[in-house]
């Protein structure tokens, strides 16, 4: 059965996933708006580029990880149920993502610090995994169909909100300790506010119920023996795949805007300072935040596949223009512009990441739906995930005459179109999901 309106409990699953998936963002974006600070900390003397390069490179090397996390509590989800699997999952990734603000420095311990760095965001690419395997479906599970698309566009929001709300947080201790004390020891203070958003979840979740769909799944004997196993047996192997082809050019729809518009607002010929450069890069995450719930709600009328497809073209388009404007504009200083391009790379980015808790949902059945949106979702890092190569090798072999020595904005601008290729041609080989049913059907079968 699915829920007919908004009552208590479907308003504190939708906040409880807003809030988890806000600390993924969080702890991740804390990597990546600070990864000069870290490459300082953690790293030898290097070239500053390089430095930067190599802390987003173990950041990446962790989003690897999260496959890894779908796989285990995907599997855990679609068995026991989406509560006590979410309730595992924040209570990890809170700790895990606190626990970096313990590390030693490179110069206590030398490169053991990177390792433990390395260490930990592993642990944190599992937890998250898992995060939004469960989180996803119980969140849309809840929801009435008339509201699915909004929800979910306020749901996927949570990313860019916690991206938004990490640099805000990190924006205060430069304001207070400046750069030279946020370097120096008040970075283990930023990374200890992750637990903040920890505990809010997790006493949300200890007050929820299980989804009335679940429910329904155990009550009708349905539940799989191995659920994320039939994701690879057919008849479901070609959406998996089909899935995964979407979700690789979604990553590097994201990564376009999460790793490299501070790498291209902090490094030469940006004339923007540091602190600046943080704060135009907090008003693209708003934008993001803004786009998802717009895109989300607006494919409620005219359907997720359709508005991705002409999205993609749109984006494929105007991929140069937009990044050109932010690089001219920071390398002349010119803050307005540069806040433009910023709000208008996160919506471009960020937007349709605002159907996925719904599109993946409505993909595939209840039995295997933590499954299948989680490992589904996770799947597009196996190859997306590798962004943080792709971007340096383009800089370096094909286009460091146009991009400048120490600035990557073209090679990120191509990524984009990369992925709005990828995203068009995902969505183009799978089907409309817009009015499928969440609930399973009582003759469904167990294949």
């Amino acid at each position: 059965m699915e829920p007919q309106g908004f009552n208590s409990d479907s308003v504190k699953a939708v906040v409880s996933q807003f809030i988890g998936f806000l600390l993924d963002s969080y702890d991740l974006t804390m990597i990546l708006t600070i990864a000069p600070t870290l490459a300082k900390v953690l790293l030898p003397p290097e070239s500053p580029l390089l430095a930067t390069f190599n802390v987003i490179l173990a950041y990446s090397l962790t989003i690897i990880f999260r496959p890894l996390g779908s796989a285990i509590f995907g599997n855990l989800g679609d068995k026991i149920g989406r509560r006590a699997d979410l309730i595992i999952t924040v209570i990890g990734l809170g700790l895990a993502s606190a626990i970096t603000s313990a590390l030693p420095t490179y110069a206590e311990a030398g490169i053991l610090s990177f390792i433990l760095f390395v260490i930990i965001r592993i642990a944190v690419g599992i937890f998250a995994g898992g995060e939004y395997s469960a989180g996803h479906p119980f969140a849309m599970e809840w929801t009435p169909f008339k509201w699915r698309g909004l929800v979910s566009g306020i749901v996927q929001g949570g990313f860019s909100f916690g991206a938004a709300l990490a640099a805000v947080v990190e924006g205060i201790f430069l304001a207070i300790y400046g750069t030279t004390g946020v370097q120096e020891f008040a970075w283990r203070y930023i990374f200890l506010t992750a637990l903040v958003p920890a505990f809010l979840a997790l006493a949300i979740r200890l007050a929820m119920k299980e989804t009335p769909v679940f429910e329904d799944v155990k009550k009708k004997n349905l539940v799989r023996r191995t659920p994320f196993l039939d994701l690879f047996r057919k008849p479901y192997r070609r959406d998996f795949f089909q899935v995964m082809l979407y979700m690789t050019g979604m990553f590097l729809f994201a990564y376009s805007l999460f790793a490299f518009v501070p790498a291209i607002l902090e490094h030469a010929p940006s004339k923007l300072p540091y602190v600046t450069a943080v704060n135009v890069y907090t008003y693209g995450t708003y934008a993001a935040f803004i786009g998802a719930i717009l895109f989300g709600a607006l494919s409620q009328y005219v359907g997720r596949r359709r508005l991705t497809i002409i999205w993609a073209i749109m984006t494929f388009i105007v991929s140069i223009p937009v990044y050109y404007l932010l690089i001219t504009s920071a390398s002349s200083g010119n803050l307005i512009l540069a806040s433009i391009a910023s709000i208008l790379i996160g919506i471009i980015t960020q937007g349709p990441w605002g159907i996925i808790p719904i599109y993946l949902s409505e993909r595939f059945k209840a039995s295997m739906r933590a499954s299948g949106v989680g490992f589904g979702y996770s799947s597009g890092i196996f190859i997306g995930g590798w962004f943080s190569i792709y971007v340096p090798l383009m800089h370096n072999y094909l286009f460091k005459g146009i991009d400048t020595p120490t600035n990557v904005w073209f090679s990120t601008a191509i990524l984009l179109m990369i992925g709005a290729v990828l995203v068009g041609i995902g969505q183009y080989l799978g089907p409309e999901t817009l009015g499928t049913k969440l609930a399973e059907e009582v003759s469904a079968t167990k294949q």
